[in-house]
C-alpha cells in the first residue's frame, strides 16, 4: 500500500473502530472484521485471494459511506442483541454494501459538477455597474426650514 493509502486505511479503521463499533483506545478490532473491511474494497465478503474480486472501492469511498450510513447503522442495530461483536459488525457490513454504490455515483457527480463549473468560460460576461447623474443643475439651498431644527 502507499502511504496515502495507508492513510485512508487508518482513518477507517479508527472511524469503524471508536465510532461504529464503539471500542476504547484500548481495544482492537478483530481479525474478522478487518478481513470484512478489507473485503469491502474489492466488493468481497472477507479479503480473500481465493475469491475474484467484484469491484474496486477505496477506504476513503468506504469511510464516507461509513459515515452516510451512521444514523441508519445505529438504528438499525438498537434493540438488537448479537452473538458476538463479529455478527454485529457483519450486519452492519451489509447496510454499509447496500449504500456503496449510491455514495460511488454521488462522490462522481460531484466531481463531474466541479469540472463543469471549472469549465465554465466567464470571459464574456461584462458588467459596467450603474452610474448616477444628476437631472437638475442648480438647486437652491432653501433656509426656511432651517430654524426647525
Amino acid at each position: 500500500m502507499s502511504k496515502k493509502e495507508k492513510e485512508q486505511w487508518d482513518n477507517l479503521y479508527q472511524y469503524v473502530k471508536k465510532e461504529i463499533m464503539l471500542y476504547d483506545d484500548s481495544q482492537a478490532l478483530s481479525r474478522n472484521i478487518v478481513l470484512g473491511l478489507k473485503g469491502l474494497t474489492q466488493g468481497k465478503e472477507v479479503a480473500n485471494n481465493n475469491i475474484q474480486s467484484t469491484a474496486n472501492y477505496s477506504f476513503e469511498l468506504i469511510l464516507l459511506t461509513f459515515k452516510f450510513c451512521k444514523s441508519q447503522i445505529f438504528k438499525s442495530i438498537s434493540g438488537k442483541n448479537f452473538k458476538s461483536d463479529v455478527q454485529k459488525f457483519i450486519y452492519i457490513k451489509r447496510i454499509v454494501e447496500n449504500n456503496i454504490n449510491d455514495v460511488y455515483n454521488r462522490l462522481n457527480n460531484v466531481k463531474k459538477s466541479e469540472e463543469k463549473v471549472e469549465t465554465v468560460d466567464i470571459s464574456n460576461i461584462y458588467h459596467d455597474g450603474a452610474s448616477y447623474k444628476t437631472t437638475q443643475t442648480n438647486v437652491k439651498n432653501d433656509d426656511k426650514y432651517k430654524d426647525m431644527w
